[in-house]
């Protein structure tokens, strides 16, 4: 079969000193340097990078890069994005850095940019197949992790307003843009944005975007031998005759004029990409010593460098209050808190009347004090959702199995107010102030949504002193939220209170809105809490042919989301800190996904990867015990999302949470896969190899897989294979490498029950079994370090998820 030149696609071009770059068109235009250092300068800002860093170039903006002797090349890459929804008020474009910006993929990228120059140094050697294998890897890449999207927005400061109004310029000068267009977006008047516009930049909005659309004309003038009609139109002039006058009014000469004099005396190049002979030579040495010194898979890290890691943020949802009152369930609590993998344990429906209950004025704290006792002794601190939540089991995201409704004793505010005020003041006389003040305290706001499902809309009706409201609703909220924050922070003026429980994917519409007004009222929320849960489709009609409750497509759900709220609060300055407090890969507990050793792989790459965008992160939930049902009586395996299963054996989750709680406070090297952290001089490095859902999945219909088949479902990803050479260690000497392992062919939860047997309803003595079965193996080695180099061989099949633990030891 015969492919198109692959690099009519792609333009590798090595940079010189000193050299500008400024580039107009819609490719992905990228710095990558391969040996040395490289300055960039933009509008009076630097950018360092080093070997291997790399810098995508933003749209119209002019670059100097200052290389020396460095390697540095700037690679294109044709790419056509079709704006199909002409309504759609984003502005769209790339960006990032692997040295201000950071992201897990940039060692990805970095390796694929690495992979296309040699290729490209080689082209004479390789196929086109495996050129094009790369280019598609690295679009596929930027798109998923680079690809950004901007809106105007009426609620930024001053300055936010006019860079933003600038950026769109700058990405869509070659356009249609009008002033009235962007006045309408920001909601100020035309003559308001220019005065604004011309105070910040110096000079008027039409007079910058003439100069921007001439900037490209020159260079196209210069660079390509277009005609000046085709240049003109491109760059956004409608008409050739303004144009010209244009022109020749700021450049004092005619379009042809122009590119005549511009040219004399240069040199025109046949092949502007081409690299001289003498330096490709040296280029393909180069390239052959790398290959003889490294690998693909061969990593080297220092060690000796690092940052602070901010890693203890670990909550889990212990479920509803009532269940806690079962033996069986304060023992499963106590046996997850052995290895005090979480912080924080978060139980719902406290304020039941049937848990809290209430005769006249007199209140009953037997079973809250139990359900409180459970949560402390297991040495997590209570995380209390005081909302009007009750208890539901989901087969499907419409249809529950099980549901035990919130009994509300009153829905008048005060009564309402004195079950907080009564419950704080006895949680102080019993524990102690100093206790309760670590207590954190959240706000559910009713769904509607939920509500409706439940047949319990009338909860989210509240008797105020002038009438009934609905708190579903957000300005009703804020003041039942406030109403009942102040009387909380008079008791106990320390304890966090927030809310509201925000579900990412059915409350995207008004989230702005919402979160504007509440910055605006006297009481903010100390934390803004959300959950998250990738569900494409839940409240309107599902396309026929597909699965009726999809798990998102998109791997990096999760990441997206968070960045998008952390990035709204940012820009709000609302100064409160953001708790997730319930994510999973489905809210279903009927669910084979969740039986399966993908878990483990997903609860370490969503967590590592949002690490640094919130301050708690809440998992959903502990155990399958306390989603059972008639359903569930002769099972172990029936899809539920707890780390234990409903009679205590560890599932991977379990195990990935216990190896995150090994992580030291030190972070000295983080990729998409691969964190390695310090405590004090023990060194800890954790791994895993997530594979995502296939199309098989998405278009199952009816539901057939089960615990035989539940891998059809995923991507058949290959095994990973690295070399890691880990150096800079403080001495020489014995280390002590611990490995401890588990995945699907190692350990899992279901493997070990579908390995005793196809009826998964066990006695004692073989739920005691599968507890022995159901754990990590572990493998210890030593290396003796003389020349201040560690090397760990890693063979990690898919979902497989690996700790290191390294410290030196006496001889």
């Amino acid at each position: 079969m015969k492919l198109i030149n692959p690099w009519e696609n792609i333009k590798i071009k090595k940079i010189g000193n000193k050299e500008v770059i400024q580039n107009f068109d819609d490719d992905i235009h990228l710095l990558y340097v391969l040996v040395g250092e490289l300055s960039v300068e933009s509008e009076g800002s630097y950018l360092t990078l080093q070997k291997d860093d790399f810098f995508i170039l933003h749209k119209s903006k002019s670059y100097t890069c200052h290389t020396g002797d460095s390697k540095v090349f700037q690679l294109s890459l044709q790419y056509f994005y079709s704006e199909e929804d002409e309504s759609d008020p984003y502005s769209y474009y790339f960006t990032g850095d692997s040295v201000k910006n950071t992201h897990s993929s940039d060692m990805q990228v970095t390796y694929l940019l690495n992979q296309l120059v040699e290729l490209y140094i080689f082209k004479e050697q390789k196929r086109i197949s495996e050129i094009f294998e790369v280019y598609f890897n690295l679009i596929n890449t930027l798109e998923k992790k680079y690809f950004v999207k901007v809106q105007l927005e009426s609620d930024r400061s001053i300055k936010q307003k006019v860079e933003e109004v600038k950026f769109y310029i700058d990405n869509n000068f070659d356009k249609e843009i009008r002033l009235s267009d962007l006045a309408g977006k920001l909601f100020v008047s035309e003559q308001y944005l220019s005065k604004l516009f011309s105070n910040e930049i110096g000079l008027s909005l039409s007079e910058y975007l003439i100069r921007k659309r001439l900037e490209k004309v020159r260079k196209d003038l210069f660079e390509t031998e277009k005609s000046v009609t085709n240049i003109a139109f491109s760059a956004g002039f409608s008409n050739i005759n303004s144009f010209n006058r244009l022109f020749k009014k700021y450049q004092g000469l005619t379009p042809s004029e122009y590119r005549r004099e511009s040219k004399k005396g240069i040199e025109i190049q046949s092949s502007p990409f081409a690299i001289p002979n003498e330096e490709l030579t040296d280029l393909q040495k180069y390239f052959v010593e790398e290959e003889e010194g490294n690998s693909a898979d061969k990593l080297k890290i220092d060690v000796s460098e690092s940052e602070d890691f901010d890693y203890d943020k670990y909550l889990i949802n212990l479920g509803y209050a009532g269940d806690l009152l079962h033996t069986s369930f304060s023992q499963q609590i106590r046996y997850t808190q052995e290895q005090n993998a979480f912080r924080y344990g978060r139980i719902w429906g406290l304020f039941n009347n049937v848990l809290f209950e209430q005769v006249g004025d007199e209140f009953d704290f037997t079973k809250v004090d139990e359900i409180l006792q459970t949560v402390l002794d297991a040495g997590m601190i209570p995380f209390l959702e005081l909302g009007f939540k009750g208890k539901l089991i989901h087969e499907t995201h419409t249809k529950i199995i099980k549901k035990e409704p919130f009994e509300l004793k009153t829905n008048r505010m005060d009564g309402i107010l004195l079950r907080f005020t009564t419950f704080l003041n006895h949680c102080i006389d019993k524990y102690g102030d100093e206790e309760v003040s670590k207590w954190i305290i959240e706000i559910w706001k009713p769904n509607a949504f939920v509500l409706k499902n439940t047949d319990q809309e009338q909860l989210s009706l509240i008797e105020m002193n002038d009438g009934q409201v609905d708190i579903s609703q957000y300005p009703h909220y804020i003041r039942y939220f406030s109403q009942i924050s102040e009387s909380i922070k008079r008791i106990v003026p320390e304890i966090q209170v927030g809310g509201c429980g925000l579900s990412l994917d059915i409350e995207r519409g008004d989230m702005r809105n919402f979160l504007r007004k509440w910055k605006q009222e006297k009481v903010k929320p100390d934390f803004i809490s959300i959950g998250i849960y990738p569900i494409d489709e839940i409240k309107h009609g599902y396309v026929v042919e597909k699965r009726a409750n999809p798990i998102s497509h998109d791997e990096d759900y999760m990441l997206n989301k968070i960045k998008d709220i952390r990035t709204l609060l940012d820009e709000l300055d609302l100064g409160t800190k953001l708790y997730v407090t319930e994510f999973n890969v489905t809210i279903l507990n009927r669910e084979i996904v969740n039986d399966t050793a993908f878990k483990g792989a997903y609860i370490l790459k969503n967590i590592l990867s949002i690490l640094s965008y919130c301050d708690l992160i809440g998992y959903w939930q502990l155990s399958d015990l306390t989603v059972t049902s008639f359903d569930t009586a002769k099972k172990e395996i029936f899809g539920g999302a707890g780390i234990l299963s409903k009679n205590g054996v560890p599932k991977i989750g379990y195990y990935a949470f216990k190896f995150l709680k090994k992580l030291g406070p030190k972070r000295i090297f983080a990729s998409e896969n691969l964190i390695v952290t310090r405590k004090e001089k023990q060194y800890q490095l954790l791994c895993y190899h997530y594979s995502h859902l296939n199309a098989t999945y998405y278009y199952d219909t009816i539901g057939g897989f089960h615990k035989n088949n539940a891998y059809a479902i995923f991507d058949n990803e290959q095994p990973i294979d690295w070399t890691i050479e880990l150096n800079g260690f403080e001495a020489a000497g014995k280390y002590r490498i611990t490995k401890y392992s588990i995945g699907k062919n190692n350990g899992n939860f279901l493997e070990e029950v579908n390995a005793i047997s196809q009826i998964d309803h066990f006695d004692k003595e073989m739920i005691q079994y599968l507890k022995q079965k159901c754990v990590p193996k572990i493998e210890i080695q030593t290396q003796i370090i003389s020349d201040d180099k560690l090397v760990l061989e890693i063979h990690l099949s898919p979902y497989d998820i690996c700790l290191f633990d390294i410290q030196k030891v006496s001889d």
